[in-house]
């Protein structure tokens, strides 16, 4: 079974939880109760989310937390970075590449382009777009591009 991790999961969940920057801020007992996650995990996370720039930390009576930027402009892919360190669906895709067969492998360079391809997805779909519900049709239309229509056209016209 391929899937994210529970961290990263939970890492989109909370930032998910979170106000823009301008808003209230939010106490860590308040994401927790939103969240329904433990409060050591919602510290661990938030730290890890606030060390990769993805949230804003405010310290004091008056403080707590908010995103570090609008909802729209913060991916995915920047929370599973923070969280996780990226994707890499198989060993031989993470940056460390400790795969032992990989010299011998033949499926390596179609597992780089699903890696690739996938984090770009992951690159596209932003925040907000996680805080509705969406179709297949909402997510093919974020992750296409105009290079992407164009090499469609040109393939329907070759044939």
């Amino acid at each position: 079974m391929l899937r994210l991790a529970r961290l990263a999961d939970y890492g989109l969940l909370i930032a998910s939880s979170l106000e823009e920057p301008g808003k209230a801020l939010v106490k860590l007992d308040q994401v927790a109760d939103q969240t329904k996650l433990p409060i050591p995990t919602v510290r661990k996370i938030m730290k890890l989310l606030v060390d990769g720039g993805v949230v804003h930390s405010e310290r004091g009576v008056k403080g707590g937390y908010c995103l570090s930027d609008a909802a729209y402009n913060i991916s995915i892919a920047r929370i599973l970075r923070a969280v996780e360190g990226g994707v890499a669906l198989t060993d031989c895709c993470a940056e460390e590449r400790v795969c032992d067969v990989m010299h011998a492998c033949t499926v390596h360079s179609n597992w780089s382009v699903i890696n690739q391809t996938v984090s770009e997805i992951f690159e596209r779909l932003t925040l907000r777009d996680m805080s509705r519900r969406l179709s297949k049709a909402d997510v093919i239309s974020k992750v296409r591009t105009d290079d992407d229509v164009d090499l469609v056209m040109l393939s329907e016209l070759a044939s």
